[in-house]
């Protein structure tokens, strides 16, 4: 029993680190549907692009620990400093 327990955790282990990079990618994909597929912003959605990778972060930590009402603050109440600095190295990535 305990080798087939075995098994299956070693058959499920890789996916659980598949999901976390999905995950990540499901939540950039978010953040282009406001902010642009190039991350350029609009008339009513600032660019990204002007912002340095370090103020980006702090800005996200701040949304995030936020008790305002702005969309943001809702939006990242469900992220933590582990996504955000994943999300800063891929936006960030493609943006230099």
């Amino acid at each position: 029993m305990k080798k087939s327990k075995l098994f299956i955790l070693l058959i499920l282990f890789p996916f659980h680190i598949f999901a976390n990079d999905i995950e990540i990618n499901v939540i950039i994909e978010n953040c282009k549907s406001c902010h642009g597929q190039n991350y350029e912003g609009n008339n009513y959605i600032k660019s990204l692009k002007p912002l340095e990778k370090e103020e980006f972060i702090s800005k996200m930590i701040k949304y995030v620990n936020s008790n305002n009402d702005h969309v943001m603050s809702r939006i990242s109440k469900v992220l933590n400093k582990k996504d955000i600095l994943k999300m800063a190295d891929e936006i960030y990535e493609k943006i230099e």
